[in-house]
């Protein structure tokens, strides 16, 4: 009896911390919902929908901040072309055009306009 309590608490010991860290995985990212690699346009558009909170297809720094997605919310004025304190679809896409034509290799593959930040780089 003692045995089965035994191996029982340990199992739980085991298993417990794997569950929670499971739950607060982000799509396709780690629990500060930080990305691992590229996003196709799916994954974008379910992360953009589980960010707006109110369902107005548009996301403000609050919701941003709320869902955990701190490079967005660190470039928000930037991408935010309009001014409007909000971020569309269109704002988003258009702001992830421009930076994979600046990405270092990028359509020209020359390595110039590199299109990092100076908060971002580490």
């Amino acid at each position: 009896m003692k045995l089965k309590t035994l191996l029982l608490t340990a199992l739980t010991a085991c298993l417990l911390p794997a569950s929670t860290q499971a739950e607060g995985q982000s799509i396709s990212g780690d629990q500060a919902g930080q990305r691992k690699g590229p996003q196709n346009q799916e994954e974008r558009g379910e992360r953009f929908a589980n960010a707006d909170s109110n369902g107005d297809e548009q996301l403000s720094l609050e919701e941003v901040e709320s869902a955990s997605m701190t490079r967005l919310a660190a470039h928000f004025d930037q991408i935010d072309t309009d001014g409007d304190g909000q971020l569309t679809k269109d704002e988003l896409k258009a702001a992830h055009q421009k930076r994979g034509k600046n990405k270092k290799g990028g359509p020209k593959g020359n390595g110039e306009g590199q299109g990092t930040c100076q908060k971002c780089e580490k």
